[in-house]
């Protein structure tokens, strides 16, 4: 598949749990459906200010919410981004004690009924979010809530889903044990890792790999699930995005 998921005259909502979620994990399809004509709106749930900090000595002073949010709007506006809404739930953490008004804190009944509201106003024609391959719980969280959330509110958009592949995951996992072993998701269960790859289409994004690698750099402080990487197996990432092959068309007027 080459074609944009969305294309012009049409509004794409991605949803994500922390800034830098919209460029680690889906920036290509976003810049793609930009460049196409559509209009994107990235609605993102936390600050992300539970990240692991990169030492930066231009903003080591300042909340890393605020800096976070600033490399967010950096970032979108490389992509093609139009707007941003940027909601007030506190970012979980990878584990630990749940702080008050953390998302994973949240119902995903609760959670669904907030982003449904939202999808209602925006009224979108494709929304996009990831599949929680990673193990993250914020990202799994949120997934289910936009599940949930298309599912009580009929709409007619389209819901895509952007995986990342087990088979890369799993070259991902081997190339992280010898550069950088002390990453949690070494502690996950490779088989958990991503989507099946029976399960994916493939699309071709590689006309956009300076944009995402451009968008990539604004998120200074926080380290690049691709740092470290061959330059085969990051550019194995970067110039082909994954979609999960059953994307749902909801019921609706």
């Amino acid at each position: 598949m080459n074609g944009p998921i969305a294309g012009a005259g049409q509004h794409l909502v991605v949803i994500v749990a922390h800034p830098d979620d919209e460029t680690f994990g889906c920036g290509s399809l976003i810049a793609h459906a930009a460049a196409s004509g559509a209009r994107v709106t990235v609605v993102c749930a936390t600050r992300g200010e539970a990240g692991e900090r990169t030492p930066d000595a231009a903003t080591d002073h300042l909340p890393l919410g605020d800096v976070r949010e600033r490399e967010l709007r950096d970032a979108a506006a490389v992509l093609g981004v139009h707007e941003i809404d940027l909601l007030s739930y506190a970012d979980s953490g990878w584990d630990g004690p749940l702080l008050e008004g953390a998302l994973c804190g949240v119902s995903v009944d609760a959670l669904a009924d907030d982003l449904g509201d939202r999808l209602e106003q925006l009224s979108p024609d494709v929304v996009l979010v990831l599949d929680g391959g990673d193990g993250h719980r914020d990202h799994l969280h949120i997934r289910q809530a936009v599940d949930l959330a298309l599912a009580r509110h009929p709409t007619h958009a389209r819901l895509v889903r952007a995986c990342l592949s087990n088979g890369l995951m799993r070259r991902w996992v081997e190339e992280m044990r010898t550069n950088r072993s002390e990453t949690v998701y070494l502690d996950l269960d490779v088989d958990s890792l991503g989507t099946p790859d029976s399960e994916l289409t493939a699309i071709d994004v590689g006309t956009f790999l300076a944009v995402r690698e451009s968008a990539i750099a604004c998120h200074r402080s926080q380290r690049s699930p691709y740092e470290g990487l061959s330059p085969e197996l990051r550019r194995a990432f970067l110039s082909t995005d994954f979609i999960q092959n059953s994307m749902r068309r909801k019921v609706g007027p």
